[in-house]
Protein backbone atom coordinates (compact mmCIF):
# COMPACT_ATOMS: atom_id res chain seq x y z
CA UNK A 1 0.00 0.00 0.00
CA UNK A 2 1.39 3.42 -0.92
CA UNK A 3 2.15 6.06 1.70
CA UNK A 4 -0.65 8.27 0.33
CA UNK A 5 -3.22 5.49 0.65
CA UNK A 6 -2.12 4.67 4.21
CA UNK A 7 -2.32 8.37 5.18
CA UNK A 8 -5.72 8.75 3.52
CA UNK A 9 -7.00 5.70 5.42
CA UNK A 10 -5.78 7.22 8.70
CA UNK A 11 -7.70 10.45 7.98
CA UNK A 12 -10.81 8.43 7.24
CA UNK A 13 -10.34 6.55 10.51
CA UNK A 14 -10.38 9.82 12.49
CA UNK A 15 -13.68 10.79 10.87
CA UNK A 16 -15.16 7.34 11.39
CA UNK A 17 -14.10 7.46 15.06
CA UNK A 18 -15.93 10.78 15.43
CA UNK A 19 -19.04 9.34 13.81
CA UNK A 20 -18.89 6.24 16.00
CA UNK A 21 -18.39 8.26 19.18
CA UNK A 22 -20.91 11.05 18.48
CA UNK A 23 -23.30 9.63 15.88
CA UNK A 24 -25.48 12.13 14.07
CA UNK A 25 -24.40 14.86 16.48
CA UNK A 26 -21.46 15.52 14.14
CA UNK A 27 -22.03 16.73 10.60
CA UNK A 28 -18.96 16.01 8.46
CA UNK A 29 -18.02 17.75 5.23
CA UNK A 30 -14.99 16.36 3.39
CA UNK A 31 -13.38 19.20 1.51
CA UNK A 32 -10.45 17.10 0.31
CA UNK A 33 -8.56 13.91 1.23
CA UNK A 34 -6.80 15.80 3.99
CA UNK A 35 -9.23 18.48 5.16
CA UNK A 36 -12.52 17.92 6.94
CA UNK A 37 -15.07 20.24 8.51
CA UNK A 38 -17.08 18.89 11.41
CA UNK A 39 -20.04 20.91 12.65
CA UNK A 40 -21.22 20.33 16.22
CA UNK A 41 -23.72 21.88 18.61
CA UNK A 42 -22.56 24.12 21.44
CA UNK A 43 -23.31 21.28 23.85
CA UNK A 44 -20.97 18.89 22.04
CA UNK A 45 -18.20 21.46 21.65
CA UNK A 46 -16.06 20.35 24.59
CA UNK A 47 -16.57 16.57 24.19
CA UNK A 48 -15.72 16.67 20.47
CA UNK A 49 -12.68 18.92 20.81
CA UNK A 50 -11.38 16.87 23.73
CA UNK A 51 -11.88 13.71 21.66
CA UNK A 52 -9.78 15.27 18.90
CA UNK A 53 -6.91 15.86 21.32
CA UNK A 54 -7.15 12.88 23.67
CA UNK A 55 -8.19 10.14 21.26
CA UNK A 56 -6.94 11.32 17.87
CA UNK A 57 -3.76 13.17 18.96
CA UNK A 58 -5.02 16.28 17.20
CA UNK A 59 -2.86 19.33 17.71
CA UNK A 60 -4.76 22.62 18.07
CA UNK A 61 -3.01 24.80 15.51
CA UNK A 62 -5.24 27.86 15.57
CA UNK A 63 -8.82 29.03 15.78
CA UNK A 64 -10.87 31.61 14.02
CA UNK A 65 -14.17 33.34 14.44
CA UNK A 66 -16.43 35.15 12.03
CA UNK A 67 -19.63 37.08 12.31
CA UNK A 68 -22.29 35.44 10.15
CA UNK A 69 -25.86 36.59 9.63
CA UNK A 70 -27.00 33.56 11.67
CA UNK A 71 -24.53 33.96 14.58
CA UNK A 72 -20.85 33.97 15.41
CA UNK A 73 -19.03 30.97 13.97
CA UNK A 74 -16.07 29.42 15.77
CA UNK A 75 -13.68 27.20 13.87
CA UNK A 76 -10.88 25.33 15.68
CA UNK A 77 -8.28 23.66 13.49
CA UNK A 78 -6.75 20.36 14.65
CA UNK A 79 -3.74 19.00 12.76
CA UNK A 80 -3.41 15.24 12.67
CA UNK A 81 0.34 15.17 12.22
CA UNK A 82 0.68 11.43 11.68
CA UNK A 83 -1.21 11.66 8.38
CA UNK A 84 -0.92 15.30 7.39
CA UNK A 85 -4.61 16.06 7.64
CA UNK A 86 -6.59 18.86 9.29
CA UNK A 87 -9.93 18.44 11.01
CA UNK A 88 -11.80 21.70 11.59
CA UNK A 89 -14.37 21.68 14.38
CA UNK A 90 -17.08 24.28 13.86
CA UNK A 91 -19.95 25.59 15.97
CA UNK A 92 -22.31 28.55 15.71
CA UNK A 93 -23.07 30.83 18.68
CA UNK A 94 -26.21 32.89 19.10
CA UNK A 95 -26.07 36.68 18.93
CA UNK A 96 -26.24 39.22 20.44
CA UNK A 97 -24.29 37.67 23.35
CA UNK A 98 -22.32 34.69 22.01
CA UNK A 99 -21.00 32.48 24.80
CA UNK A 100 -19.34 29.07 25.06
CA UNK A 101 -17.06 27.11 27.37
CA UNK A 102 -13.39 27.96 26.95
CA UNK A 103 -10.95 25.38 25.64
CA UNK A 104 -8.02 27.11 27.37
CA UNK A 105 -8.23 24.98 30.54
CA UNK A 106 -7.73 21.92 28.30
CA UNK A 107 -5.43 23.44 25.66
CA UNK A 108 -3.18 26.30 26.75
CA UNK A 109 -2.65 27.01 23.04
CA UNK A 110 -6.23 28.35 22.93
CA UNK A 111 -5.46 31.17 25.39
CA UNK A 112 -4.44 34.04 23.13
CA UNK A 113 -6.73 33.16 20.22
CA UNK A 114 -9.79 33.04 22.51
CA UNK A 115 -8.81 36.43 23.91
CA UNK A 116 -8.52 37.74 20.35
CA UNK A 117 -11.94 36.31 19.41
CA UNK A 118 -13.40 37.89 22.56
CA UNK A 119 -11.75 41.20 21.76
CA UNK A 120 -12.90 41.42 18.14
CA UNK A 121 -16.16 39.44 18.11
CA UNK A 122 -17.40 39.65 21.71
CA UNK A 123 -17.52 35.90 22.36
CA UNK A 124 -17.57 35.17 26.08
CA UNK A 125 -15.41 32.12 26.82
CA UNK A 126 -16.72 30.74 30.09
CA UNK A 127 -13.90 29.49 32.29
CA UNK A 128 -11.15 31.35 30.44
CA UNK A 129 -8.46 32.19 33.03
CA UNK A 130 -7.70 35.67 31.66
CA UNK A 131 -10.61 37.11 29.64
CA UNK A 132 -9.07 40.50 28.88
CA UNK A 133 -8.78 42.27 25.54
CA UNK A 134 -5.54 41.40 23.87
CA UNK A 135 -5.10 43.57 20.78
CA UNK A 136 -7.51 46.49 20.70
CA UNK A 137 -7.07 49.69 22.63
CA UNK A 138 -8.10 49.50 26.25
CA UNK A 139 -9.80 52.89 25.99
CA UNK A 140 -12.46 51.45 23.67
CA UNK A 141 -15.80 50.73 25.33
CA UNK A 142 -15.85 47.23 26.86
CA UNK A 143 -18.85 46.22 24.75
CA UNK A 144 -17.36 47.40 21.42
CA UNK A 145 -16.11 44.54 19.24
CA UNK A 146 -14.86 45.86 15.88
CA UNK A 147 -15.41 42.68 13.83
CA UNK A 148 -19.10 42.41 14.69
CA UNK A 149 -21.43 43.38 11.88
CA UNK A 150 -23.95 44.77 14.31
CA UNK A 151 -21.29 47.22 15.55
CA UNK A 152 -21.20 49.06 12.23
Amino acid sequence: MSTFLREHEMSKRVIENLRTQFGDRVDVYERSDRRYYVTVSNEDWIPVTRHMYEEESGRLTTASGSDKPTGVELLYHFAIDRDGSVVNIRTLLSKPFPKIESLTPYYPAADFIEREIFDFLGVEFVGHPDPRKILSSHDRPADFHPMRRDEQ
